[in-house]
């Protein structure tokens, strides 16, 4: 992965995969952009995008391009920080 936009103060992050993966599928370029927003002072959410070029013939493999494993990292990222939020 490269970073290709950090947007601290809109908390942004945007990634483009370089290999493996959805490039080994098939795709010429795969974007990841996460942003995260803000609900109130304890609590926020995740949005992810995920922005994918290629050729029609990929139309059948684009049913495996989804946002599920980033979904389950956000979890498990979140249950680690509530579980230990009197330490941070």
């Amino acid at each position: 992965e490269r970073f290709t936009k950090i947007d601290d103060e809109n908390r942004v992050k945007e990634t483009e995969v370089l290999e493996v993966g959805y490039k080994d599928l098939g795709f010429d370029v795969v974007r990841i952009q996460l942003e995260i927003v803000e609900k109130d002072s304890e609590s926020c959410m995740v949005r992810s995008t995920i922005e994918y070029e290629g050729d029609d013939k990929l139309a059948d493999v684009v049913s495996h391009v989804n946002v599920r494993p980033l979904e389950m990292m956000a979890e498990i990222i979140g249950k680690h920080l509530c579980q230990n939020k009197s330490t941070l």
